[in-house]
């Protein structure tokens, strides 16, 4: 595996662990973990849905970037003949 899909799988696996575990703390106990959707407080599969989306997207999105720039700066130069 390449440094840059590494990292991607890294980045992007915190923030959908992130997001899970928010989800299913809201699943165990819904008065421990407050997760809101256009400024309302949302329970069961619905907050868990809301919460993975909101831990998985932006771990995309940052994973992405980021994987980019490595994939930039790891590449291998061609030699010049």
């Amino acid at each position: 595996m390449t440094p840059a899909r590494w990292t991607f799988v890294i980045i992007f696996g915190l923030g959908l662990l992130t997001g899970l575990g928010i989800g299913i703390t809201e699943l165990v106990a819904p008065n421990l973990a407050t997760v809101t959707l256009n400024d309302q407080d949302v329970t069961g599969m619905t907050g868990f849905w809301t919460a993975l989306l909101s831990g998985s997207i932006p771990g995309l999105v940052v994973g992405l970037i980021v994987a980019g720039i490595v994939a930039l700066f790891t590449r291998k130069k061609q030699a010049k003949t």
